[in-house]
């Protein structure tokens, strides 16, 4: 499969697969990419990297299987190359992060035509918590990692 670079700067690489480039307003992929730029700098983090993949439902579908035995696509998934206790992890100053795969039409059935901007910035900015560690399937650690989202996303606006 090939894909597109659309943003590589301050560590983070941007990557457009052909299939979801169709579903994508333009210039979608440089605005992930800034703002998962501004959010790694608001976290003090600015010398880390990490990798964004916006691809389709087929491609997502695989990796899920392959690597969470749900063979079904599903809307983002994260593969850290660290395991870190949160962002604030001195493990996490200036590594590579891991990779955020995001898959677009999943994206958008879920958030509609109109919002799809709104859910891919969302999107990535879960898949940035959980590269940090972050996880959401207990309460406590729920409600951290959804405060540092919201806190990340009214951040990286504009």
């Amino acid at each position: 499969m090939s894909g597109v670079a659309v943003g590589v700067a301050v560590g983070v690489a941007v990557i457009v697969r052909p299939e979801a480039r169709a579903f994508l307003p333009p210039g979608a992929g440089r605005v992930l990419g800034t703002r998962l730029r501004k959010a790694l700098r608001l976290l003090d983090r600015q010398g880390c990297e990490v990798a964004l993949l916006l691809t389709c439902d087929e491609e997502m579908r695989v990796l899920n299987r392959d690597f969470r035995k749900h063979d079904r696509a599903t809307d983002v998934l994260s593969f850290h190359q660290q395991d870190l206790g949160g962002e604030a992890d001195p493990a996490g100053a200036g590594v590579f992060l891991g990779d955020i795969v995001i898959s677009v039409e999943t994206a958008l059935r879920r958030s509609g035509k109109g919002r799809l901007q709104g859910e891919l910035a969302r999107l990535s900015i879960h898949g940035l918590c959980h590269l940090f560690g972050h996880d959401h399937h207990r309460p406590k650690p729920a409600r951290i990692m959804r405060a540092l989202e919201q806190r990340l996303l009214r951040g990286t606006r504009g």
